[in-house]
């Protein structure tokens, strides 16, 4: 709105000093070609003052030179009878040569203007149908129909080649990304025939030797295979995530819902070490897919479990306005070191105090589920000691 009166009050005042300019200048004219009549009929004058024989002659001859020694013979004659530059014989005529004048100030600032709105309207023009296919692009539609003037073909031509690039570099983007997504799924289901060998194998040997080593060694195997059974399956989860090609459902959800299907499989690790947690809040309603973002709050959730000592506490606070719903996860557990923060949610990415068996990934899925929901999420530590997850959606 502001910069519309400015660029306003700029036009007019342009106008106004075009009209002024104009008028100066036809004045200037008029006065130019005044001063040179006068300077000839003092020659005129003077000539015929002077000498009285051949003076068509003469007067010829002196009307070719532009200083003649007439001319100041010419003016005295001429200021005795009361005619001077000033107070010329065009005197009478001078409101009407003003008049004039100012016509032809006002006719070339009409033109001026009607230019400057043709010129306006082209603009306005080019410029409406740049942005219509802009918008076109945005849609995926990529075909350049558009004319425009010289400028504007040319500024046509650049968009058209810089669209045509940004084309094939998404197509190729969209490509790789498809093409990561079928490799890693590929080597996920690689993986999981001989973890699930593996698994069955040690099942058989733990259940027929009954020596404590090998159960030992036995319970360790397990471990791993089932942290690689993780870690394959996460990298699978991703994989569809980055491709884009999971369909998410827009249903309506209870957050209380989804914190109760998120804590249904990690129950086992709440009961082990005796942990409280606590939901308090409105049973506020989300659009989204429950199953998806149960599995970013069991993430979430599982990671608090995981810096918590026995007998800790876990509390997740819902509220809801007009503009977004909250929940905040926290914990009273040791919380993050300073350094670790700005890298919660990257991927792999193992803070310091972090549990040795965790692939760092969890944190990674949660936020890129979270997103996916229009949503966003951060980390920070608590002063009163532990963390306090942040998340937000819109």
């Amino acid at each position: 709105m502001i910069d519309s009166k400015k660029n306003l009050f700029c036009r007019i005042g342009l106008l106004i000093f075009i009209l002024i300019l104009s008028f100066v200048f036809s004045i200037s004219v008029y006065s130019f070609f005044e001063s040179i009549f006068f300077e000839k009929l003092a020659v005129v004058m003077g000539v015929v003052t002077k000498d009285s024989r051949n003076l068509e002659i003469e007067i010829m001859n002196q009307l070719k030179f532009e200083h003649s020694k007439y001319a100041s013979i010419g003016k005295g004659t001429l200021g005795k009878y009361g005619y001077n530059l000033d107070r010329f014989i065009f005197l009478k005529d001078r409101k009407k040569i003003i008049y004039i004048s100012f016509l032809f100030s006002v006719l070339i600032t009409s033109i001026f203007c009607i230019y400057m709105y043709i010129s306006t309207r082209n603009k306005k023009k080019n410029a409406e149908n740049l942005k219509n296919y802009l918008e076109r692009i945005n849609e995926g539609d990529y075909s350049l129909n558009l004319a425009t003037d010289e400028d504007f073909s040319i500024l046509s031509d650049e968009l058209y080649k810089t669209v045509i690039t940004l084309r094939e570099l998404k197509e190729k983007a969209i490509q790789d990304k498809i093409s990561l997504k079928d490799n890693i799924a590929d080597i996920s289901h690689q993986l999981k025939t001989p973890i699930t060998a593996i698994n069955i194998m040690s099942e058989l040997i733990e259940n027929n030797d009954s020596k404590d080593e090998n159960k030992e060694y036995i319970y360790r195997l397990n471990k791993q295979a089932g942290r690689l059974e993780t870690l394959t399956n996460s990298l699978l989860t991703i994989s569809k995530l980055d491709a884009g090609t999971i369909k998410f459902k827009k249903d309506i959800v209870y957050i209380k819902d989804i914190i109760d299907l998120a804590i249904e499989p990690i129950m086992f690790l709440i009961e082990k070490k005796n942990i409280k947690l606590y939901i308090v809040g409105d049973n506020a309603i989300i659009k989204g897919d429950s199953y998806w973002l149960g599995e970013a709050f069991l993430n979430i959730i599982k990671n608090c479990i995981e810096h918590l000592e026995d007998n800790g506490e876990i509390n997740l606070f819902i509220e809801s306005n007009p503009i977004f719903t909250e929940v905040k996860i926290e914990d009273n557990g040791s919380g993050f070191l300073k350094e670790d923060l700005p890298h919660i949610f990257k991927r792999f990415y193992k803070g310091k105090n972090a549990n040795k068996d965790s692939i760092g990934i969890g944190l990674s899925i949660a936020k890129s589920i979270i997103e996916k929901h229009n949503g966003e999420i951060s980390v920070e530590n608590k002063k009163e000691g532990g963390a306090r997850f942040k998340i937000k959606f819109y």
